[in-house]
């Protein structure tokens, strides 16, 4: 009879002067849906967000100073458009401008587009001027419109101010209704040293949104302000023969002659 129960394996006692050795497991099989699942690739840090563009600074508008008269006494002749138009374009690219009725006492400071009153009869036309830097001269393709401007420009020019006069800028308004005569304004006063523009003004039309018809007038007269005292001396200017476009009708326009 034995002394164990049958498969009962006798413990063997342990040699206590020998190391002990670890054996290592082998890990369990992960799970059927773990090994299916591929493996998540690290997050990615986040990158801060760059730093948003800084707006382009605007540059300043150029300040200019001086008065320009737009000046016809004959009435009807353009002249308050003219000077509201060029009022107009010159705001959007200078500083300061201002637009002035030319009858109010105290000259506004800046660049000053002073829209002076049509005088028939010719009494007030040296104080619109007396302190004019530029003249801008509106002339529409209408004969006593003509008459009366190419009046003013040699009234002017003999009574000392040859110089204001040979560097006015004649605005030719063409409108189409005298198509020779709208030819003729353009030779002829630019004959006598000044400068023209043309604006053409189909049958009177007023494309008043649209700059683009008097841009050629707003940098021809900022140029001639910005050369002003960098110009010819007067007396060599004041040498220059005129050439007359059409006989003056003193009857209206020579009443302001002393």
């Amino acid at each position: 009879m034995h002394e164990n129960p049958p498969g009962y394996e006798v413990e063997q006692p342990i040699d206590l002067s020998k190391p002990i050795i670890l054996t290592e497991q082998a890990d369990p099989e992960p799970p059927r849906a773990e090994r299916r699942a591929p493996a998540r690739k690290p997050k990615a840090e986040s990158k801060p967000e760059p730093p948003a563009p800084a707006e382009p600074e605007v540059a300043a508008k150029p300040v200019l100073s001086g008065l320009v008269a737009v000046v016809n006494l004959q009435p009807r002749a353009g002249k308050s458009l003219v000077a509201r138009m060029l009022h107009s374009v010159l705001r959007t690219t200078h500083a300061d401008v201002q637009l002035w009725n030319g009858t109010e006492h105290g000259r506004p400071a800046g660049l000053v587009i002073a829209d002076m009153p049509s005088d028939l009869s010719g009494a007030d036309w040296r104080r619109q001027t007396a302190t004019a830097d530029q003249l801008v001269v509106p002339v529409p393709d209408d004969i006593q419109a003509v008459r009366a401007a190419w009046w003013l420009l040699d009234r002017l020019t003999t009574e000392g101010r040859a110089e204001l006069a040979s560097a006015a800028v004649v605005v030719a308004i063409q409108t189409g209704r005298d198509r020779k005569l709208a030819r003729q304004i353009v030779r002829h006063f630019s004959a006598r040293m000044v400068q023209v523009v043309r604006v053409k003004l189909p049958w009177d039309t007023v494309p008043t949104d649209d700059h683009a018809h008097w841009q050629p007038l707003a940098t021809a007269t900022v140029r001639a302000l910005e050369d002003l005292g960098r110009s010819e001396p007067t007396a060599a200017r004041s040498r220059a023969t005129p050439r007359r476009i059409v006989p003056l009708d003193v009857r209206d326009y020579g009443k302001a002659v002393s």
